[in-house]
């Protein structure tokens, strides 16, 4: 971590008349005012922690692809949830890791917090680094784009996941024959991500309950005319969509003529669920609730955790033994007990150090070996939880990373 640069960063680059003007530019490129709260700074990483955090989330996705993992995930993936024509491989991933430091060698290590195959705000995340760098008059050499990519090179593989074209020489699809398809996308926190994708790629969010269905093909209102769907970039979460009683126009398990972006599958083969199965040293020990033999005697040293819920729903931090024997057991194979990963206090703000998570979003084109990380989302607090639900003070809340040399900046 670039302790020097942020405690530079708070003396010379901030100030609060920046940071008003800062919000309100993001407001109104957004055209709406941005519910999370976006922290006074980005974190300031080392080419070497990323390097670290690359490795890391690189070998966990793609332990969720080997036949063994497959074949031990298969039940969390409901028959009425599952989607034909499964990809061999998620085309997005993201990875959540917590900063912790090393007891002996006093080096920050990245620690998995949690992970699932499912976009996250690969449009959001560009433009508000790239206005960041601008507004608080960042050092050039800073990077955020991971994977060696420069920012075009980011917006080109974007474009090439979301659209379709390929090496091979398939065709791209027209921006207005893709889809994001959420559930009332308008009412989401993610909305401004909703409004990056269409500004950066042309990709619009529709609601996944206005789709219309004829046959194996979907079509969607654009202007006023139905429009086919070739490609459905989908950010619609199961359970919001039971939570709310959701009937959609076409079932999960439908054979459309449509290609996923992002299969959805995925959710539930790649999630909190996958933790239990990792060996990467970064995984702390989990287990499922049905599966234990014993509770824990040293329980206040876990975590309790739905494996389905989302923004940090559920989740009990000070578990009791009471807490786990409460859990019914019918639903005790939905639930795990989690190490409890201790955050480092590794972030300079002027009220006092914070701790820090950083998410990694990668992608995974068909023709690609490896998956490719790609930038990173960084959320930042005080307390037990890093979600920007529960960081409203000053100096919390979410941002990226920007990325330099030691020598440099260190």
């Amino acid at each position: 971590m670039l302790d020097q640069y942020q405690r530079s960063y708070a003396a010379n680059n901030f100030t609060a008349n920046k940071y008003k003007g800062f919000i309100q530019q993001m407001n109104s490129l957004m055209g709406m005012v941005i519910e999370y709260r976006i922290c006074e700074m980005a974190a300031f990483v080392s080419n070497s922690f990323q390097s670290k955090l690359e490795e890391a989330s690189i070998s966990i996705v793609e332990e969720c692809v080997q036949a063994e993992y497959l074949v031990n995930a298969a039940p969390a993936l409901q028959p009425r949830y599952t989607v034909p024509n499964q990809h061999a491989k998620p085309m997005f991933s993201t990875v959540d890791f917590a900063v912790t430091q090393n007891p002996l060698t006093g080096e920050f290590e990245p620690k998995l917090i949690e992970l699932q195959g499912f976009p996250s705000l690969f449009g959001y995340q560009y433009v508000y680094s790239q206005e960041a760098r601008k507004w608080f008059d960042l050092d050039p050499r800073l990077h955020f784009v991971l994977s060696g990519k420069s920012e075009d090179e980011y917006v080109s593989t974007m474009r090439r996941v979301l659209l379709g074209a390929d090496g091979n020489g398939s065709k791209a699809s027209a921006p207005e024959n893709v889809v994001l398809l959420e559930y009332k996308p308008e009412i989401q926190k993610t909305l401004p991500d909703f409004i990056c994708t269409e500004r950066l790629w042309g990709v619009r969010a529709t609601d996944i309950c206005s789709v219309k269905k004829e046959g194996r093909k979907l079509f969607y209102q654009r202007d006023g005319i139905w429009t086919p769907i070739e490609r459905i970039y989908n950010r619609a979460i199961v359970d919001e969509l039971d939570d709310n009683n959701v009937e959609l126009p076409f079932a999960w398990t439908d054979d459309l003529d449509v290609e996923w972006v992002g299969h959805p599958n995925w959710y539930f083969l790649m999630s909190k669920f996958s933790m239990p199965y990792l060996k990467h040293k970064s995984v702390p020990k989990t287990y499922f609730l049905d599966q234990l033999t014993e509770i824990p005697t040293d329980i206040e040293n876990y975590v309790l955790k739905p494996l389905f819920a989302f923004a940090g729903k559920g989740v009990n931090v000070n578990p009791t033994r009471a807490d786990v024997e409460a859990v019914p057991s019918n639903e005790r194979p939905h639930w795990i007990l989690q190490e409890r990963v201790h955050y480092a206090e590794c972030i300079y703000t002027p009220e006092g150090m914070n701790k820090g998570e950083i998410r990694i979003l990668l992608v995974w084109l068909p023709d690609e070996p490896r998956p490719v990380p790609l930038v990173s989302l960084f959320r930042t607090g005080r307390g037990p939880m890093m979600g920007a639900r529960f960081n409203k003070i000053p100096w919390t809340g979410t941002s990226s990373c920007f990325f330099g040399s030691e020598e440099v900046f260190g």
